[in-house]
Formats: structure tokens, C-alpha cells, sequence
């Protein structure tokens, strides 16, 4: 890995599952890891949704490999959400490989 590459700090949000007076599954996000990684654009587009313009876009986030992160996990990059669609672990070069799409919400 490159020195200097990791450059745009993110967070890990891990799922935190609670009921609600009403015996109802409630999911929330909580963040556990600060950390930094390299972001790359991967895909976009526009899509129409309920009448509502919708512009989608997949990014690809290169972190080192020592922080945990699981396929239910989400990223925070830009007070935004991504939901992770792809993890590589690349051993040769000490880095995960984190591809992830922003979330409508």
C-alpha cells in the first residue's frame, strides 16, 4: 500500500437490533471505527423512484486491513450511507477492498 493514499476519514456503523415497546424489531446504526481509506468512484446513475429523481452511485473504498468490517455493516462517508456490497482482503498489499452503494434514505 501506498503511504499517503488513505486520505478521506470514514466511519464503521455496525447494526445495533432493539425492540420497541410493541415487541417490534427496530434496527439502528451505531458507529465503532473512525478510520481513513482511499475513495474511488466505481458507477452511477440515475434512477426514478416514486416519482423521485434518484441519483445512485457505487464507490470504492480501500482501508487498511486490520479494521473490522462485515457485509452488515454500513460506511459513513460525507454524512452519507453505503451499504457494503463487496469486501476483498488483499493480503499482499495489507488492505481491504470495500465496494458499497449509497443508500436512499
Amino acid at each position: 500500500m501506498k503511504a499517503g493514499i488513505l486520505n478521506e476519514p470514514i466511519e464503521i456503523l455496525k447494526v445495533v437490533v432493539s425492540r420497541n415497546e410493541y415487541g417490534e424489531q427496530q434496527d439502528n446504526y451505531m458507529p465503532v471505527c473512525h478510520t481513513k481509506a482511499e475513495v474511488r468512484p466505481t458507477s452511477g446513475g440515475r434512477s426514478n423512484e416514486n416519482n423521485e429523481i434518484f441519483y445512485e452511485h457505487t464507490l470504492t473504498f480501500t482501508m487498511r486491513r486490520y479494521v473490522k468490517v462485515d457485509d452488515f455493516d454500513r460506511i459513513m462517508y460525507k454524512c452519507k450511507q453505503y451499504r457494503i456490497l463487496n469486501i476483498d482482503d488483499d493480503r499482499a498489499f495489507n488492505q481491504k477492498i470495500v465496494t458499497a452503494e449509497l443508500i436512499q434514505i
